[in-house]
């Protein structure tokens, strides 16, 4: 896949519909063994049919199926949040699409059969994921049980569930390119925002340099393949 090239064209949003780069993102942010061994195969992206239900905006949310080789599934919730402030709604947004998620894919797996009404049914894990590439520090609640009020008094009756933040500030060019993949040279070109990170590139191992050199030629060389 020549994607190289076109990195200045892409945002993180875009970037995060292609299996290859999300199933990067799931192997160098989220610290869950399960995931570790995802290739984008098991990626499904089922993102057009229910998010719209949530917001007519194409605002960078995906919602993808993860078909594991045991024949379960989990799903993954990414949002995408480029603006500078801090967005407190991001939580309740995820509420919603668990929701819808848990709803669709119940209507799928009772369609001979009513098997959500038994005993020994469990619904599929659902892990909600906000990026944040904005410069200040990510504040909103980070569990909705938090963002509710008098949950001291009802948290029996409130949904609780965090979410994983991947929080770009928290990651220098040089830890980012410890990835030592794709995703991560993305991931940079998001960063350069001021003239202060410009010069963090400077600092960048020659391996690693070389290795994008690398990426850059086989994508280059399966791209002419394709154009001819």
């Amino acid at each position: 896949m020549a994607v190289i090239h076109k990195a200045k064209d892409n945002s993180v949003k875009s970037i995060l519909a292609e299996p290859e780069l999300f199933a990067e993102f799931l192997h160098n942010f989220i610290p869950i063994d399960v995931l570790k061994n995802i290739s984008p195969s098991n990626i499904e992206d089922i993102s057009e049919r229910l998010i719209s239900l949530v917001s007519e905006q194409k605002d960078g949310d995906t919602i993808k199926r993860i078909n594991l080789d045991d024949g379960k599934s989990l799903f993954v919730i990414a949002i995408v949040e480029h603006e500078s402030k801090v967005n407190f709604r991001a939580p309740f947004k995820m509420l919603l699409y668990i929701a819808l998620i848990l709803n669709d894919y119940e209507k799928e797996i009772n369609k001979d059969e009513k098997i959500t009404y038994t005993k020994d049914f469990k619904y599929p894990p659902i892990l909600p994921v906000i990026f944040y590439d904005g410069e200040s520090e990510w504040t909103a609640e980070m569990n909705f049980l938090d963002h509710t009020e008098m949950s001291d008094i009802f948290a029996k009756y409130i949904p609780k569930f965090g979410y994983e933040l991947v929080s770009l500030k928290d990651y220098s060019f040089v830890d980012l390119a410890e990835f030592g993949d794709t995703l991560s040279l993305f991931m940079m070109i998001d960063k350069l925002k001021t003239a202060e990170a410009f010069s963090e590139l400077g600092k960048l191992p020659k391996a690693y340099i070389e290795h994008l050199k690398d990426i850059e030629k086989r994508s280059n060389k399966g791209q002419r393949q394709y154009d001819s």
